[in-house]
C-alpha cells in the first residue's frame, strides 16, 4: 500500500530537533539531517524513517537526505546563518514553501522574515509561558501542539468586562476562543457565544500576543494594538523626526511592544541615521521587493504590525472636490492594520469618535473606547447632521441608533461617552470641532468613491483635522 502520510525534513538534531521529530513521527515521516554523526544515530531518534549525517546548507545533502520528497522543512540547527541557508535552499533549489525556523539570536529576525520562513523565537515563547503560569487564573498547555504557549486556558472574572459579550464583538485577530468550559460542561463556541463569569476560556493563537489577550478576557484589560499586531510602524523614512513624539508617547501609553521602521531595499542606512536623529532606537526592517511606500505599506499585514503612524499631508485640490483620492488614502488602502496621521497633539486627553457620513463599524468604537481607558482621557461621540434636505431622516435615524449603540458599549467598559451634536456640513463641523481635541477617531472604507457633489468625508477629515486622526481601514 503506497505511504500516503506527509513527510518533514529537520535540518538539526540537537534537542529541539530531536524532540520534534519524537513527536512528529506518528503522523509523519521524519527526516533527520545534521553534521554529527553521534547526534543523528543516538537511540532518541531511532524511531526515524531516515537520518543523513552531511551539511544540511548543501543541496547534495538535502537531495540524499529526500527533501525532494517532503512536504516541510524546519531548520534548528545550532546558527541562525546556517538555518537561514537551508531554508533558503529549500525555497530556491527544491521550491518548499513550507520552512519553519527556529530564531537563536534577536539580530536575526529580520533576515528571517525577508526569506518568508514561519519563525518560533524561543525566546519570547519561554518569556510568555512564564509570564502566563506566573500570572494567577491562568494556564499553559505545555504537551500539547508546538507547546510553545500558544494555547492558554485563561477564566474570566467576575468584574470583567468582556462578561456578557459575544466573542465577535471582540474582533480576534491572530488568535481564536477554541472552547469554553462552563460549570463542567464543554461548549464549542461560535460567533454569538456570550462569554459568562467564571468560564473558562481556551484561547489559541500567537504566543507573544496571547498573555495581553488573556489579560483582555480574563480582567477585561485594554490592549490597543495587540488585537492587531505588537509592532507600531513607521513607513520608510519620511517624516521620521515629525513623527517622533508621538510614536514615544504611543509606546508608553499603549500595550504595543516595540517600534518599527520598514524600509525599502537599500535605506537601511538612511534610516537609521534618521532616527539617531531622531533619537529613536526602532526595529529597522528591509522588505525585499519594496519599490515605494505602497508596497511597505501592504508589508504590514505579515509583519506584526498592530499600528501605523504616518505624516500629515496637504489634501490636493482635485481630492478635496472629490474628483481624485489622495496618496494617503491610497496607503490606508494597503494598510494591515490602523493608522494614526501624526499632529503631535499629545497626550491624549480627549478623544472625539466621529459619526457622520461615514461607513460605520462598532470595531471603530471599541477602538476609541480601549484608547481612551488606557489613557484616561475624556471620550466623545461627535454627531453631525446635515440638513434634511440633504440627507433624509432616514440617515438621520441611523446616525442616532449609532450613537445609543456606541454609548451603551462605552457603558459595557464603564466608560462615559458624552455626545456631541452638530448641525451641518460634517467636514467642515467636525474639521472645526477637532481643534477642541488631541485624537479624531473614525472608520474609513477602503477605495471609497466620491464625486463633485459627494466629497469623501473621511479623506478630508485625515487631511484636515486639526488634531490627530485614528483611522480603522474597512472592507
Amino acid at each position: 500500500m503506497a505511504n500516503h502520510r506527509p513527510s518533514l525534513l529537520i535540518a538539526g538534531a540537537g534537542r529541539t530537533g530531536t524532540q520534534l521529530a519524537r513527536r512528529m513521527c506518528g503522523d509523519w515521516d521524519v527526516r533527520v539531517v545534521d553534521e554529527s554523526s553521534e547526534a543523528v544515530h543516538s537511540e532518541e531518534l531511532a524511531i526515524c524513517v531516515q537520518r543523513t549525517v552531511g551539511d544540511a546548507t548543501s543541496a547534495l545533502v538535502l537531495r540524499k537526505a529526500g527533501i525532494e520528497n517532503v512536504t516541510a522543512v524546519v531548520a534548528c540547527t545550532d546558527s541562525d546563518e546556517k538555518n537561514l541557508e537551508v531554508l533558503r535552499v529549500a525555497r530556491t533549489e527544491f521550491g518548499i514553501e513550507r520552512r519553519y525556523g527556529v530564531l537563536r539570536e534577536l539580530s536575526f529576525e529580520a533576515r528571517y522574515q525577508n526569506e518568508k520562513v514561519e519563525l518560533v523565537d524561543r525566546f519570547r515563547a519561554l518569556a510568555a509561558m512564564l509570564a502566563t503560569r506566573i500570572s494567577g487564573g491562568q494556564a499553559v498547555a505545555t504537551n500539547i501542539g508546538l507547546g510553545l504557549g500558544e494555547i492558554i486556558e485563561v477564566e474570566v472574572l467576575k468584574h470583567s468586562s468582556v462578561v456578557g459579550r459575544r466573542l465577535r464583538d471582540l474582533r480576534p485577530t491572530r488568535w481564536l476562543v477554541g472552547a469554553i468550559y462552563r460549570e463542567d460542561q464543554l461548549i464549542v463556541p461560535h460567533g454569538n457565544t456570550v462569554i459568562e463569569a467564571l468560564d473558562r476560556v481556551l484561547v489559541i493563537g500567537d504566543p507573544e500576543l496571547l498573555p495581553s489577550i488573556a489579560t483582555l478576557i480574563g480582567a477585561g484589560e485594554p490592549e490597543f494594538p495587540l488585537h492587531f499586531g505588537s509592532r507600531i510602524a513607521l513607513l520608510g523614512t519620511p517624516g521620521v523626526g515629525q513623527l517622533a513624539n508621538e510614536a514615544r508617547y504611543l509606546l508608553e501609553a499603549t500595550a504595543a511592544k516595540a517600534l518599527k521602521v520598514m524600509v525599502a531595499p537599500g535605506d537601511i542606512a538612511a534610516a537609521s541615521d534618521r532616527c539617531t536623529q531622531a533619537d529613536l532606537a526602532p526595529e529597522i526592517v528591509e522588505i525585499n521587493d519594496a519599490q515605494g511606500r505602497a508596497d511597505l505599506a501592504a508589508a504590514t499585514a505579515m509583519r506584526d504590525v498592530g499600528l501605523v503612524l504616518l505624516e500629515p499631508r496637504e489634501l490636493p485640490l482635485m481630492a478635496r472636490i472629490g474628483l481624485k483620492r489622495s496618496e494617503t488614502v491610497q496607503l490606508i488602502d494597503r494598510l494591515g492594520a490602523p493608522a494614526i496621521i501624526s499632529r503631535g497633539t499629545v497626550p491624549y486627553r480627549k478623544v472625539l469618535l466621529a459619526l457622520a457620513e461615514l461607513p460605520f463599524d462598532m470595531e471603530a468604537a471599541q477602538i476609541a473606547i480601549d484608547v481612551v481607558r488606557m489613557v484616561e482621557a475624556e471620550l466623545h461621540v461627535g454627531v453631525v447632521h446635515h440638513a434634511p434636505l440633504v440627507v433624509g431622516d432616514e440617515m438621520r435615524a441611523r446616525m442616532e441608533a449609532q450613537r445609543t449603540d456606541v454609548v451603551e458599549l462605552a457603558k459595557m467598559y464603564n466608560t462615559k461617552a458624552q455626545v456631541d451634536v452638530y448641525e451641518g456640513n460634517p467636514i467642515e463641523e467636525l474639521v472645526k470641532a477637532s481643534a477642541d481635541f488631541d485624537l479624531l477617531v473614525l472608520p474609513y472604507r477602503r477605495k471609497r468613491r466620491s464625486s463633485l457633489t459627494r466629497p469623501d468625508v473621511g479623506q478630508n477629515l485625515l487631511h484636515r483635522a486639526r488634531c490627530s486622526v485614528l483611522v480603522m481601514p474597512q472592507g
